[in-house]
Parts: C-alpha cells; sequence; structure tokens
C-alpha cells in the first residue's frame, strides 16, 4: 500500500527539528513492501524559519506565501495525495504533541479491517494530556451534537487521523478555518466507515494552538454548509417545493374566496406571500447547488 504520511506546518521552527528527527527514524524502521510512504509537508505561509528547515529535507514540500488556515492546508494536502492515487492518508501535526511512532497502530488497524476513517482518541491513554476548561466545555458540545447526528465519536477535534482512497475520492472540507469535524461529519454522510484507535498526545510545548473564540462559531457554520452540500435535494429541494405548493394552496383558497365575495382582496392570508417566497428561496438554492456540484465549481 502506497500511504501518504501529511503534515500541516505553521510556524513550528522550534518542534520541526525532533520531529524530521522521528520521522525519518520512522521511515527508515517501518518502509516494507506492504507499505510504502511518501511524506508530504505543506507549509502554510510561515514567517519564521519553518520553509528554511523543511527545504533541507528529502521531502515533498508544498507551500504557500500567506497563512491561509488549517482547514485549507489539509484541504490542499488531500489533493495533492488524490493526485497521486495514493491508497490512504496519515495526516498528523508537528508541534511535538503527537508520536509518529503510533503510525504503526493505524497500520495494524488498516491491515486488519481496513476503515475509511480512524479517528485518532487522546482520552483514554495519554495521561499527561490536559485540556483547558473552554476546550473541555468545546469538546463535550461537539461529542453531543455528533451523538444527536447519530456519529458515536469519543475525540471529534484530534489531528491524528486516516483516510482511505475511497474517502479522497469525493471529499468536501468547506472553509480554510478548520476540517477535523468536517471530516467526521462527511463519512457519515457518505455512508463510510469510521474507526476510533487510542494514541497517546503530549502537550504543546513550544507554539500556539490557533483555536480561539471563534472556534466553534465557524466549525458549526462549516458543518452546517457541508451538510446542505450534501443533502441540498432532500434538505432544500424537496422541502421548498411542498412549502411552495402550501403556498399556492392557500393562494387559490384566498382566491375562491375572494370569487365568491367573501374577501375584499385575492390575497387576505399574508402567509401566502412568507410560504411562496420560502419556498422558492429554497428550490433556487438547492437547484444552484446541485448545478454548480455537478459542473464541479463546489
Amino acid at each position: 500500500m502506497n500511504i501518504n504520511i501529511c503534515i500541516p506546518v505553521y510556524n513550528e521552527e522550534e518542534n520541526l527539528p525532533t520531529f524530521i528527527q522521528d520521522l525519518n527514524k520512522f521511515i527508515k524502521d517501518n518502509e516494507t513492501n506492504k507499505f510504502r510512504f511518501e511524506v508530504v509537508f505543506y507549509n502554510d505561509g510561515s514567517t519564521d524559519k519553518s520553509m528554511s528547515i523543511l527545504k533541507n529535507q528529502k521531502f515533498t514540500i508544498l507551500s504557500e506565501l500567506n497563512n491561509k488556515g488549517l482547514g485549507y492546508a489539509i484541504n490542499q494536502l488531500f489533493m495533492y495525495s488524490k493526485t497521486q492515487e495514493v491508497d490512504g492518508v496519515i495526516k498528523l501535526d508537528c508541534d511535538g504533541q503527537m508520536d509518529i511512532f503510533q503510525i504503526n497502530s493505524f497500520l495494524e488497524l488498516i491491515n486488519k479491517n481496513n476503515p475509511d476513517l480512524i479517528q485518532g482518541n487522546r482520552f483514554n491513554i495519554s495521561d499527561s494530556f490536559r485540556l483547558g476548561l473552554i476546550k473541555k466545555i468545546g469538546m463535550l458540545f461537539f461529542r453531543t451534537l455528533f451523538k444527536i447526528l447519530g456519529i458515536k465519536i469519543a475525540d471529534s477535534t484530534n489531528g491524528f487521523i486516516f483516510v482511505s482512497k475511497k474517502w479522497l475520492e469525493d471529499y468536501k472540507i468547506i472553509g480554510n478555518y478548520n476540517a477535523a469535524q468536517q471530516i467526521i461529519l462527511d463519512t457519515k454522510l457518505r455512508g463510510l466507515d469510521l474507526m476510533e484507535i487510542d494514541v497517546k498526545i503530549k502537550n504543546r510545548k513550544a507554539g500556539k494552538s490557533f483555536i480561539g473564540i471563534r472556534y466553534p462559531v465557524n466549525v458549526i457554520s462549516s458543518m452546517v454548509a457541508l451538510i446542505l452540500f450534501r443533502k441540498s435535494n432532500k434538505l432544500l429541494i424537496a422541502p421548498g417545493i411542498i412549502i411552495l405548493l402550501s403556498g399556492v394552496f392557500v393562494f387559490i383558497n384566498d382566491l375562491v374566496l375572494w370569487i365568491g365575495g367573501k374577501e375584499d382582496k385575492i390575497i387576505s392570508n399574508n402567509i401566502v406571500i412568507f410560504l411562496v417566497f420560502i419556498g422558492l428561496q429554497m428550490v433556487s438554492f438547492g437547484v444552484i447547488i446541485e448545478f454548480l456540484k455537478k459542473q464541479k465549481i463546489i
């Protein structure tokens, strides 16, 4: 199997030397006829010495002049891997929190079950890992949200994951901010297989996390957009037609009353305008999304 090991990078000059040293050792010890690896770094507009460090390595380096966001970086890594027709992608971070050698646990599960998404779970064996109060609340919120959506997942924000070739074929990431929850949600929306695996995560020693107060707003809005993208017929066009027909039915009723002299206005019920307007908007929006999807514009 040809596996891409994909790593987004943004201002990680303090963490990269140790990470690359461990990565080289992992490749040397684990590349076999069964698994062959291509390491792909994506430099997302780093302003420190990260790019200078990467240039001295033998790995594939993709780069952006300006910072576009983690979601954009992951999307670029997936798009590149898709063009290489690899059998799957292992994505992890280079911030010193993830143990590269635990990729072996992913490979064992790929060998045994070959799922479409393997999601790392930090909370069973990461004894030294600690979350702040805000992040704990966020984790609980997204865990509950996914449960409502029919997805049982313990760790919905972990960036240590594997996606299969099948997953890459028709994936969708909306927006540039983040991709973790969209990856899980898209797996569910497409009826693909998801499994979790325990991974050890350490607290970050250098650099800082991008997660801030706007995180839940951006993530939820991107999830809603993804659901509408995948389910435009079911959530927009079909309900929109029903609402539109309801408006037409109420209008016919008003028209009959007006003809019979029981009302002095053709439209006596203002809800007619509301129903027709909402129905037309939903149908139009859904049709536009479907058209753009077929034309591969979005």
